[in-house]
């Protein structure tokens, strides 16, 4: 039987109220610990908006173990292991004309290949996999689907392998949800400080990218999928979906929760635009976004 979560800070439950964000922070795998843990604890509670605008209002370890057990990082990155494992099957026609666009080459003709399929055929590990370094052309995001070109193949969502490969048992993540009334370009200060720290306390190099370190919600829908993922009550349970800030919002406008479910798991989709219909990746699409100004994007779809 695996462990469960520990909850230092219990969940208080859903705001909506305007201006309001619950961002959630977690330690990325193989960076979580002590140290960091209380570097960035430090930092916020340092920050002038602390207890004015900004408050943890939810602190808890997950433990490795459960995290497999309940397979939270395949259910936190569904998509991306979709394309993982399909690869060209899975690509939109909007998706095909962006690769031809940037690649010069027919989508076709192209030898596009899943990352655990591509570590079988180049005899790569996840982690080398995920270090192949490339050149800036030969790299894209479409949709939050990265592809990488290296040699003859086109390798769709490189970095899946060595992030499920990171969530092992053994190995337990840091989690807190920020209730903001600050503006993201606050938020993302806030973020710099905390880097700016860590690499002061020599807990990480100027090389290493912040995101490496921990993610942090950065949208409205964003916060849904880390609030499904990662906030629990005492004994492993679950908080209902409607708890979660911004869905409970969604829910006050009148959105069906199982329309709001099937959005979060397949964003990419179509809206209207005064200049057409786009397709955007929901999550993206809405990155930085009030609730509110979220609500109206989302309402666009087609």
């Amino acid at each position: 039987m695996s462990r469960v979560p520990s909850v230092l800070i219990p969940y208080p439950g859903p705001m909506i109220e305007k201006g309001v964000q619950d961002i959630a922070f977690y330690l990325r795998p193989e960076t979580n610990g002590v140290v960091v843990e209380s570097t960035i604890l430090k930092e916020i509670h340092n920050s002038p908006e602390y207890n004015k605008h900004l408050r943890i209002i939810y602190l808890a370890n997950i433990p490795g173990d459960f995290i497999v057990e309940q397979h939270i990082i395949e259910k936190r990155h569904n998509l991306k292991f979709a394309y993982a494992i399909q690869a060209k099957n899975f690509f939109t026609d909007t998706m095909k004309k962006t690769f031809e666009e940037h690649f010069g080459v027919f989508f076709s003709d192209a030898n596009i290949l899943g990352s655990f399929e591509s570590m079988d055929i180049l005899g790569l590990t996840p982690e080398e996999l995920f270090n192949l370094w490339v050149p800036q052309s030969n790299f894209i995001k479409i949709h939050d689907q990265s592809i990488k070109k290296y040699q003859e193949y086109y390798i769709v969502n490189y970095d899946i392998p060595y992030i499920f490969d990171l969530n092992i048992q053994n190995t337990d993540i840091f989690v807190m949800i920020l209730r903001s009334f600050l503006s993201y370009k606050e938020i993302h200060e806030i973020v710099y400080a905390i880097g700016d720290k860590l690499i002061e306390n020599n807990i990480i190099t100027k090389e290493k990218p912040i995101s490496y370190v921990f993610h942090y919600s950065k949208s409205p829908f964003e916060q849904i999928l880390d609030g499904i993922g990662y906030i629990y009550r005492n004994k492993a349970e679950h908080i209902e979906y409607s708890e979660i800030s911004f869905f409970s919002y969604l829910l006050e406008m009148g959105c069906m929760e199982e329309e709001i479910i099937d959005a979060i798991k397949n964003p990419i989709i179509q809206f209207k635009t005064d200049n057409g219909i786009i397709e955007k990746n929901l999550i993206d699409y809405t990155y930085e976004c009030s609730f509110e100004d979220a609500f109206k994007l989302y309402k666009t779809r087609i």
